[in-house]
């Protein structure tokens, strides 16, 4: 069977030790300039494990994996970017509970290939390094990206930034994926990566708008500030250093 992954690692901000390395001393939350008021996850939110809550589906959720599935599974070659109607029908029509509307998530989708891929080709070397520190070969071995999603939040921080960068790198991994013909685990990574992200911080993405929230910040906002810091703490767990530290000034 499958291994449990490491829940206490979720939400927790516990980062983890054989990933971090150096990385710990080049993360400065202080200079995040994104302009998202970034607020310390406080009270049991801050706890909350990864799992389908009971009750009626989960808008949110639902909406959050059909984005990421979609946009990992375009990025590995597995989908095409031009297919009309992405999102009415997959998930149960408009009526689920904290669901974005049909064309908030098209436009979700759109930002996410613009800004998404942008990331991927300007810091393709963080990405590399990584990866290759996480040694992924099979589906079991993509439960270091739990480890990963808790890295990138591990000071308590979450901004806009930080998740598109989470979401960039799974993207990153789903090539490798298709690369070594283990394009069927694309799923199960995606599913990691939305548990990582609605599990552990639903509050903060109800409270900035969701994804039409997403929409709405990219519109505007400048990446490169909002994601600086976690990509010098990439660079630090990959053992690039000043190499990268100097790409990213």
């Amino acid at each position: 069977g499958r291994p449990d992954p490491p829940r206490a690692l979720i939400g927790r901000g516990a980062a983890p030790r054989a990933l971090i390395g150096c990385g710990a001393t080049l993360w400065r939350p202080e200079e995040e300039l994104d302009g998202c008021e970034p607020e310390p996850e406080r009270g049991p939110a801050a706890d909350s494990l990864p799992g389908s809550p009971p009750g009626p589906p989960d808008g949110l959720r639902q909406d959050s994996l059909e984005l990421i599935s979609r946009y990992l599974r375009e990025v590995a070659g597995e989908a095409q970017p031009s297919a009309k109607k992405l999102f009415p029908g997959l998930l149960g029509g408009p009526g689920r509970p904290g669901a974005a509307g049909d064309a908030v998530m098209e436009k979700a989708l759109e930002t996410l290939r613009r800004v998404g891929d942008g990331v991927m080709r300007k810091h393709e070397l963080a990405f590399q390094g990584m990866l290759r520190k996480l040694e992924i070969q099979q589906e079991e071995d993509l439960q270091s990206v739990v480890e990963v999603a808790a890295h990138v939040f591990s000071d308590g921080v979450t901004n806009w930034g930080r998740v598109v960068t989470l979401i960039s790198f799974g993207a990153f991994v789903a090539k490798h994926l298709k690369s070594i013909k283990q394009e069927q685990s694309i799923s199960s990574l995606a599913g990691i990566i939305t548990d990582a992200l609605v599990s552990s911080k639903r509050e903060w993405l109800e409270s900035q708008g969701g994804w039409e929230g997403f929409v709405d910040f990219f519109r505007v906002e400048d990446l490169e500030g909002s994601i600086r810091n976690v990509l010098m703490a990439f660079a630090g767990v990959a053992g690039l250093g000043a190499s990268l530290a100097y790409m990213i000034r």
